[in-house]
């Protein structure tokens, strides 16, 4: 299917496009998105084609290589599942990671090896959940179990 691609997107696809595993999108389509990289040698799937949102310069790598001989090995294929109404902003890496449905990938974030649950914010290098949405908001939540929000001063 490589030769649907347009000339301006061929050097931000590794491996060969696959419409079944981007629900049917064009590769038009990331074009509009600005994604920076996307790579179709692993288990890429995008899940829904509706309400899905890239910011600019998002990368999405299904493939490495195993380190674990302690050099360069051979070439690993990984996940990145992303569920309907998904945010993933601008400039984000994602590897090896599931993106639930409408959860949200803050802006320079790295996302790898965790699965975000629905309804989840994430943040940071390596990416954090930071919040959830429960009962219509956003709610912060607190890195370690005894973490309170600082008092105001009396």
């Amino acid at each position: 299917m490589t030769n649907i691609i347009p000339h301006n997107l061929k050097d931000k696809i590794l491996g060969d496009y696959d419409t079944n595993k981007v629900s049917g999108l064009h590769p038009d389509w990331f074009l509009t998105c600005r994604i920076s990289l996307i790579d179709f040698r692993g288990d890429l799937q995008i899940r829904s084609a509706m309400n899905i949102t890239f910011g600019f310069h998002v990368t999405i790598l299904t493939a490495s290589h195993d380190f674990s001989l302690g050099s360069l090995g051979p070439m690993v294929l990984k996940k990145v599942w992303i569920d309907e109404g998904a945010f993933i902003g601008s400039n984000a890496l994602l590897y090896n990671c599931h993106i639930g449905q409408y959860a949200v990938v803050a802006a320079g974030s790295i996302v790898r090896n965790i699965d975000v649950p629905p309804y989840t914010m994430v943040e940071g290098n390596p990416a954090k959940v930071i919040k959830v949405f429960k009962d219509g908001e956003w709610v912060k939540r607190f890195t370690h179990p005894t973490a309170y929000p600082p008092k105001s001063p009396p």
